[in-house]
């Protein structure tokens, strides 16, 4: 659940590219913007929380991507 929240604090962040005659391509989130959002909700990034993160930012590109 932390991960999913961490996740959620910072959902607004992402990088995208344009692609000429088809829908962005969703590189993955910025995360210099990530760490001042975190820092400012309070939220302390461990090892942990860091790795379940990505894990559950990487489905979600996955996921933007197959669209």
């Amino acid at each position: 659940m932390p991960a999913l929240e961490a996740f959620f604090a910072v959902s607004n962040q992402w990088r995208v590219s344009p692609v000429f005659g088809g829908p962005p391509l969703w590189l993955g989130l910025d995360y210099a913007a990530c760490r001042a959002a975190w820092d400012s909700a309070g939220i302390a990034i461990t090892p942990e929380l860091w790795a379940g993160f990505q894990t559950v930012e990487a489905a979600a590109k996955d996921a933007l991507n197959s669209r």
